[in-house]
């Protein structure tokens, strides 16, 4: 039971990558963290971490060892989770991954709903820009760009969003509205880098049968994508964005697209699960819910142009 406890503590040390982080939430102490990690060391014969003052890592020995360890408490808590399905009682913890801007626009104001029609399942959000690793944080479901390149999660493509140039009423109204590819060359431009690919997404144009790249010089680059609309609302110039993330500021005026049909491009997300024999009902529960947020939402369906 000892040696149990100490596989449970490791287990949450390496996917926090840190012993105080882990205790917390496993509800003991760092010392008591660190002693079951030494017992686990002792029992073994092996170092399992790195340790230096400033950060923790595995050893090879470690990483192997934990593969192993992740590998039979997942077989353990899929064997537990069908003994519990067996009763048809929805029950249980799900850990959901989601970027922010999904996360806080889509899926937390929708939970609500779900809690009270599954009461005894809880939802664990982690809502964070950066591609999670599914199966080593223990992660159940994960919102994320599709598709994910080098990956044997399970995927279901839920929404696809088109990007759109916009601008403020008082920018374009200053500036004036480009009516042309070439008309881009006189305005500020303000770009996103992505979380996904660090890089800023090329504006990709139509010019009759042809797509073009605009390779107009950014007046702005930001990294956070309300950042970005905030900036546009003020004036700043004319952005490339995905349509979900401004429908609210075109439906109230306060944005306004340009170069509408010219634009090129879209962003497709999909719902992503670990692979496994026996999905639980609270993860299939949560899937199915979220599936049905996502593709019903008025501002993820296609839309045209205004």
């Amino acid at each position: 039971m000892q040696n149990v406890r100490g596989i449970t503590t490791f287990i949450r040390i390496v996917q926090t990558g840190n012993f105080s982080r882990a205790a917390r939430e496993l509800g003991i102490t760092p010392q008591g963290a660190s002693i079951q990690v030494k017992q686990l060391e002792e029992w073994t014969g092996v170092r399992l971490f790195n340790r230096s003052t400033r950060r923790i890592s595995l050893t090879e020995e470690g990483k192997g060892f934990y593969e192993t360890c992740v590998t039979a408490i997942g077989s353990i808590d899929e064997e537990i989770e069908r003994m519990r399905d067996s009763s048809q009682e929805v029950v249980g913890t799900v850990r959901l991954a989601a970027p922010v801007g999904m996360g806080s626009r889509f899926i937390a104001p929708s939970l609500g709903r779900f809690l009270e029609k599954y009461p005894r399942v809880s939802v664990d959000l982690l809502v964070q820009n950066r591609i999670p690793d599914i199966v080593g944080e223990g992660i159940d479901l994960g919102i994320l760009p599709h598709p994910l390149p080098h990956t044997n999660l399970v995927a279901r493509r839920v929404v696809t969003s088109p990007f759109v140039l916009v601008a403020s009423p008082a920018y374009l109204q200053r500036y004036g509205r480009p009516q042309a590819v070439e008309d881009l060359a006189r305005h500020r431009r303000v770009d996103l880098r992505s979380w996904i690919t660090n890089t800023v997404r090329p504006w990709r144009l139509l010019r009759g049968d042809e797509v073009v790249v605009s390779d107009v010089r950014a007046s702005l680059v930001t990294n956070d994508g309300d950042s970005l609309i905030e900036a546009i609302l003020s004036g700043a110039g004319i952005g490339l964005i995905t349509m979900y993330r401004v429908a609210p500021y075109l439906r109230s005026g306060r944005l306004e697209t340009v170069l509408d049909g010219l634009v090129e491009g879209d962003l497709s997300w999909s719902i992503y699960m670990q692979q496994r024999k026996h999905v639980p009902q609270k993860i299939r529960a949560l899937s199915d819910y979220i599936y049905h947020v996502l593709s019903t939402h008025p501002d993820l369906q296609p839309r045209e142009p205004a």
